[in-house]
């Protein structure tokens, strides 16, 4: 068996202080890593922090069996300088990045993904980099912060640069979820190891039958119901797929609402303050999806109408709340099966693509269009709502203006196309009239031949030019 950190929950029935446990090659508990887990277990989204783990174990496995700094091994707890150069190696051979110091003598590294980089490593960058702040926080790490840039100052520029996430990084004003500084501020950051060209921004998807196509790549990969039901309910919602995952009993009927739920939304600690809708056929499926296949895992055999309120909606084969790790690879499965290249995120683009559309076509107006625009911005929870819209509005600008030269092409086509045959005919009548007229000579008569051939020379190219 590979040697490697992994972590493990503490059994429900099992009492102690700490949540979850992390051990290390020699399966001894690894204090650093369960001590950093459990202090920013009520300061960050338990998601986030779930990925931030995940991100930072390959590390530590790494660290210990292959990392090398002047020719020894080096400990978490080494000075700032070789856990800088560990990380750096780190991001080269092991994320596939691209790190370079730059020509000004700054003292911080920029890296750079590549087209084969972990999609990890920007989680990795942010989980690093809080990692060692607890520990110095905890007085278990006794040097400098090897992430953090100490030259770094700017007296121009706003100086908290906390977002509206608890010891998270602020997200790009065009994220849509915390109102945005100046937009010089995004190009500053006090991390040692700054990411660039990576800025976030909205993907807009104009493949109206995407849904479509999800469903039938997760016929053709067996889904079963509970696969169904979630797979619409991103496309019918527009929510992130988490938030799905965790619906309850409780959010379904709290919504006052046949077709909506609340869900707990990013960023909201727990608390259900968002509402989502989806369509009468979708909540056929998830009834169909919870009298069948749950109630036949649900030890208790309770139907739609039974659940309590704090049921989660969806489980595993081991009754247990069905978590986005666990879903995860049933979707990607189908996915490549099918042989698309699509995240489960994206659905939510893709609802928002359409929603916009359709704001669009049914608008009579300028006030129809900006209250469908406001409608939309209050559903999805952005903050930043113009950088948003703006986003999506230019892809449609220029969605339109590649559709305005596509149809003057084809009336250019057409023009060229009836002057060819109107061309064709007035020849054909004054070839007619010219060969009527003629009772010359022989000679003159072979002239007029002359001129016929020529004539169905040209008849012959423009023949071919309309095929």
């Amino acid at each position: 068996m590979e040697r490697k950190y992994y972590y493990r929950k503490r059994p429900k029935n099992a009492k102690g202080v700490y949540e979850v446990l992390i051990f290390d090659l020699d399966n001894k508990p690894f204090p650093p890593l369960i001590i950093f887990y459990h202090y920013q277990l009520n300061r960050l989204a338990k998601n986030t922090l779930h990925n931030y783990l995940e991100a930072l174990l390959p590390f530590f496995t790494w660290l210990d069996k292959f990392s090398s700094y002047q020719g020894q091994r080096v400990q978490w707890n080494s000075e700032t300088g070789a856990i800088r150069h560990a990380i750096d190696t780190y991001f080269r051979e092991e994320l596939n990045c691209i790190v370079s110091l730059p020509s000004n003598g700054s003292n911080y590294a920029l890296v750079q993904k590549t087209s084969t980089t972990s999609y990890s490593f920007n989680q990795f960058n942010s989980a690093i980099k809080i990692f060692y702040k607890t520990m110095i926080h905890k007085k278990m790490y006794l040097y400098q912060n090897p992430l953090i840039d100490e030259q770094f100052h700017s007296s121009k520029e706003p100086t908290n640069k906390q977002g509206e996430r608890k010891d998270k990084p602020r997200m790009p004003a065009v994220a849509g979820t915390e109102k945005p500084f100046k937009k010089t501020h995004r190009k500053l950051t006090d991390s040692y190891f700054k990411i660039v060209n990576n800025e976030w921004i909205p993907i807009v998807i104009t493949d109206r039958k995407l849904p479509l196509k999800v469903y039938a790549a997760g016929d053709k990969a067996g889904w079963r119901l509970r696969e169904k039901v979630i797979a619409r309910l991103l496309f019918d919602t527009g929510a992130r797929a988490s938030e799905i995952i965790q619906m309850t009993m409780e959010g379904y009927r709290e919504s006052q609402s046949i077709l909506g739920a609340q869900v707990i939304d990013k960023g909201s600690h727990e608390h259900r303050i968002k509402l989502i809708h989806f369509n009468s056929e979708t909540l056929t499926l998830l009834k169909r999806y919870i009298n069948t296949e749950r109630k036949k895992i649900d030890p208790l055999g309770l139907n739609f109408d039974q659940l309590p309120g704090e049921a989660p909606i969806f489980l595993t084969e081991r009754n247990t709340a069905l978590t986005y790790k666990a879903w995860y690879p049933h979707w990607a499965k189908a996915m490549k099966k099918q042989g698309l290249s699509l995240n489960p995120h994206k659905a939510r683009h893709w609802y928002v693509t359409e929603r916009m559309r359709t704001i669009k076509e049914m608008a009579s107006c300028k006030a129809d269009l900006e209250q469908g625009r406001e409608v939309l911005v209050e559903y999805m929870g952005w903050k930043s709502k113009e950088e948003m819209l703006n986003v999506y509005e230019h892809t449609f600008k220029e969605e339109e203006a590649s559709n305005a030269a596509l149809e003057f092409n084809e009336i250019m086509r057409k023009r060229e196309q009836e002057y060819l045959k109107e061309r064709k005919l007035n020849r054909k009548s004054d070839q007619k009239n010219k060969i009527e007229v003629i009772n010359g000579p022989s000679s003159v008569t072979l002239d007029v031949q002359e001129d016929q051939e020529i004539f169905d020379l040209f008849e012959g190219l423009e023949e071919e030019l309309d095929d």
